[in-house]
């Protein structure tokens, strides 16, 4: 993987740089960091350089950029293609009041796949990923073997039905359950299982789990009690306004309140 970790001034920097480690080890071929302040900064991309320790094998380029943090990393990711940004958060609560300088801001804005450090920083070994289970489920698992295979961790696929959706689905006076929907003939049903397969066709254990609610709060759920290290969601074009807009609210929500890193994956040419 080709990666940008913002490395500059931030409270968050030592959970960033604690969790990185293991991933620069062994997921990354060529690493940046990147910091705002310009020239004066380089000092703390080197530090942070020694503390990462990347291996030999990885190409390391500091980018010491002018400006605050976020103009730095947006400005850094459009220099060369990335296949993700790290970056945890980058201003105390009380800054992240302002308009335009959160880092969940930045994450919207960026076309690459974002990862954000939140909660205490913690070994990557079960990885939950939030599925529609449309096809852009194959992407975001593809993202997540790109962490999970060289990490060694396993894959929760999970999908959040609607009451509606299974008493629609069951046509008749007896709702289907959870577990039937996931094994059933609709095309979300498919997509699902061939996911889990795909994982486990790549030498990662994974399985495939439902809930029934609201998206966003079962998400959350799953999240308490599932002990997961990671939450993955996607983030791409969708068919109307309406869509789009419960899309983001879903992923701006899960930025701000997650107990846990998310990564947000987009197609590429499609930021959030």
């Amino acid at each position: 993987m080709q990666v940008l970790i913002y490395a500059g001034v931030a409270p968050s920097r030592d959970a960033v740089l604690q969790f990185c480690t293991p991933i620069i080890e062994r997921c990354v071929r060529t690493l940046t960091l990147v910091s705002g302040g310009g020239a004066e900064r380089e000092a703390l991309l080197r530090e942070a350089a020694s503390r990462l320790h990347p291996p030999e094998h990885v190409s390391v380029t500091l980018r010491a950029l002018p400006g605050n943090a976020q103009t730095a990393i947006l400005a850094a990711a459009r220099e060369q293609p990335f296949d993700l940004v790290i970056l945890g958060r980058l201003h105390q609560p009380l800054g992240r009041l302002l308009p335009g300088v959160r880092s969940k801001v930045i994450a919207q804005r960026l076309e690459p796949s974002v990862l954000r450090v939140q909660g205490p920083p913690r070994q990557l070994r079960r990885i939950l990923l939030a599925s529609g289970g449309d096809f852009h489920t194959f992407g975001d698992v593809s993202a997540a073997l790109q962490l999970a295979k060289p990490l060694g961790a396993e894959v929760t696929v999970l999908h959040i039905l609607s009451q509606q959706s299974l008493l629609f689905e069951g046509f008749g006076p007896r709702p289907l359950t959870v577990d039937a929907f996931l094994a059933g003939n609709s095309p979300e049903a498919h997509t699902l299982r061939d996911a889990v397969a795909m994982l486990k066709q790549r030498g990662v254990a994974a399985q495939l789990r439902g809930r029934v609610g609201p998206v966003l709060d079962e998400i959350l759920a799953e999240l308490r009690e599932g002990n997961y290290d990671l939450l993955v969601i996607g983030a791409h074009r969708v068919a109307s306004a309406l869509d789009r807009i419960l899309l983001e609210d879903i992923t701006e929500d899960l930025l701000d309140i997650s107990p846990l890193p998310v990564m947000v994956v987009k197609s590429k040419g499609a930021p959030l």
